[in-house]
């Protein structure tokens, strides 16, 4: 890379499912390494499957990326000098170089069938060979290829694989060397099926080898930062690369990511949708920041605002991402950990994003979404503030405000037998006397005052004086502060589930 050249990276997803995590790991490291030298980002959706890639597909990934809040510089919405940023829309960009390989006998036609390929490919490891293409039609002239397809034959193009070693030097793994002989002539285009669109008369599709490595080069990537997954992809590019005399990015190929099961990546282990995750109620701050240390890890005597070395925001990382603390081995995706990490930032964010964040979830429930527009935007935000950190995930907080719902409750055994013992039912009592004289239920030092009278005046203190009156107030055992609960409720309803509470209490008594 020239010294002048500025950083530009991309993320080329293909639109067959859902943006899986493994993936918005890939777009973030890219994001961060484009903020962190002053390059770009570059969006291209590598639709050329077009039995797989659909409209729906690329709009549902779209939304995820936005979802999450990174922005990249160039892509299909956002028109650069290097579009279109659709693999589909580029056919005869792809079409012009295979013809530039045919014309300097650098590839050829390839008649074989798949079921031809295949059995070859078996026969071979049967053999104990390696099993790569015999060049079955590597020696038939380009006339002779070109009278087949006249005549209504469909054929692929294979690259000549040259016999000599290839060295990559990568940025994380160091010196890679892929050994002569260990790939054969490879496809650069497929033979097209009758349903499909041919990228030219004659040509076929391109396979994602070749139109990936014509892409980057003509948008001038200057960094290539994958998955090692991608490894084994790179001899066939380096190939197309001398071939075609593009300049070669410098690659970075990332460590994989498995299950705590030390297997790949899967539904089964965590590998689900962008979107699963954040309707589970997570962070999308959350998401980023775990992922960003699956096969990553910062400069030692960095201390993030935070005051914990994993939680970091991105204008931090920004300041020391780079592929120097980039690591080799496998990186291992534990949701336990990235669940604690969202009951990090759920205490950490500010009060008003925590509350806007979770409106959704409360707005799903009925009745939730019922009293949160009766008592009003700022009752809401001290719900928010007041349990936020009981829970987890965003998800978790109606079911922890469920104590302010309904003017009376019911009484587990437990709790029962707690009021029925000692002077359980003569403490609900006496708060339900006090509090009908009590002006200001957000006055917390008057409430405390409050309790304290109850028990001299009863002869009761510790457990036996504060259990029975959260019990009269919210039907549990355990919980929040009882005067940051008592503004949230209101005076009726305190009125009304302390009656609810000595009725059940005498009732059974």
């Amino acid at each position: 890379m020239a010294q002048d050249q500025k950083v530009r990276v991309r993320f080329a997803p293909s639109p067959t499912g859902y943006l899986h995590i493994g993936g918005v790991r890939t777009l973030w490291f890219n994001w961060l390494y484009a903020r962190r030298w002053g390059g770009k980002l570059i969006l291209r959706i590598d639709d050329t499957d077009q039995q797989r890639s659909t409209p729906e597909n690329e709009k549902m990934m779209m939304e995820d990326i936005h979802s999450l809040g990174i922005e990249y510089d160039e892509g299909p919405d956002r028109p650069g000098d290097y579009g279109p940023y659709r693999q589909s829309e580029r056919f005869d960009l792809y079409a012009k170089y295979a013809k530039q390989l045919l014309d300097e006998d650098k590839a050829y036609y390839c008649f074989c069938s798949a079921d031809l390929i295949t059995q070859k490919r078996e026969a071979a490891m049967k053999m104990g060979k390696m099993p790569i293409y015999d060049g079955t039609c590597a020696h038939q002239s380009k006339e002779e290829a070109l009278k087949r397809i006249s005549a209504g034959e469909k054929a692929g193009l294979r690259m000549r694989a040259p016999s000599k070693d290839y060295v990559l030097e990568d940025l994380v793994r160091g010196k890679i060397t892929f050994q002569s002989g260990t790939i054969g002539d490879f496809l650069i285009t497929r033979t097209p099926t009758d349903e499909e669109k041919e990228a030219q008369a004659g040509i076929g599709m391109p396979v994602y080898n070749f139109s990936c490595v014509i892409d980057d080069a003509l948008m001038k990537l200057t960094h290539i930062i994958r998955g090692e997954d991608h490894l084994s992809n790179t001899a066939r590019q380096l190939m197309i690369y001398e071939a075609l005399k593009f300049d070669l990015p410098i690659f970075a190929h990332t460590a994989m990511v498995l299950g705590t099961d030390r297997l790949k990546l899967s539904k089964r282990n965590g590998d689900v949708s962008t979107k699963q995750y954040l309707d589970q109620g997570y962070f999308s701050e959350t998401l980023l920041n775990f992922l960003s240390l699956l096969g990553w890890w910062p400069p030692q005597g960095i201390t993030p605002a935070s005051g914990h070395p994993e939680v970091m925001t991105p204008e931090e990382m920004i300041k020391v991402f780079g592929t120097e603390g980039m690591q080799k081995a496998p990186a291992v995706f534990d949701v336990q950990k990235m669940k604690w990490m969202n009951s990090f930032y759920m205490k950490m964010l500010p009060l008003e994003k925590v509350t806007s964040e979770a409106r959704p979830f409360f707005e799903k429930d009925p009745n939730w979404k019922n009293i949160v527009s009766e008592r009003g935007d700022l009752w809401f935000e001290k719900v928010i503030g007041l349990f936020r950190e009981e829970v987890s995930l965003l998800s978790e907080l109606p079911m922890a405000a469920q104590l302010l719902m309904g003017d009376t409750l019911t009484l587990d055994e437990d709790s029962l037998n707690f009021l029925k013992k000692d002077k359980g039912l003569e403490v609900v009592e006496a708060l339900k006397m006090r509090l009908n004289h009590f002006e200001d239920l957000s006055d917390s030092s008057g409430f405390k005052e409050l309790q304290k009278e109850i028990g001299t005046e009863l002869g009761v203190k510790g457990k036996g004086l504060f259990m029975p009156i959260r019990i009269a107030l919210t039907g549990q055992m355990k919980g929040p502060d009882l005067s940051d609960v008592l503004p949230l409720l209101g005076a009726s309803t305190v009125q009304s589930r302390i009656q609810s509470v000595i009725h059940q209490v005498k009732g059974q008594s």
